[in-house]
């Protein structure tokens, strides 16, 4: 439907910025974390332990967070 297009869009758009803003290890986590990977499947996945997984979620949360509330964005 046209609401889930809007979604998809608004979405796609979001993580394009945020790309921009993470580490690359960070952005290395999102794709299979918004995907539903569970933080030890992605430890698996990127080797790493899933301590620094965990940290990286939470590091990219707090970035997303703050995008959300930045007043830059349009």
């Amino acid at each position: 439907t046209e609401t889930r297009c809007l979604t998809n869009e608004t979405a796609k758009e979001i993580q394009s910025d945020l790309h921009g803003l993470l580490s690359a290890f960070e952005a290395s986590v999102l794709g299979p974390y918004l995907e539903g990977f569970t933080v030890n499947e992605i430890a698996r996945q990127l080797s790493r332990s899933p301590k620094s997984v965990d940290n990286a979620t939470q590091r990219i949360r707090r970035k997303l967070a703050k995008y959300l509330q930045s007043d830059n964005r349009q």
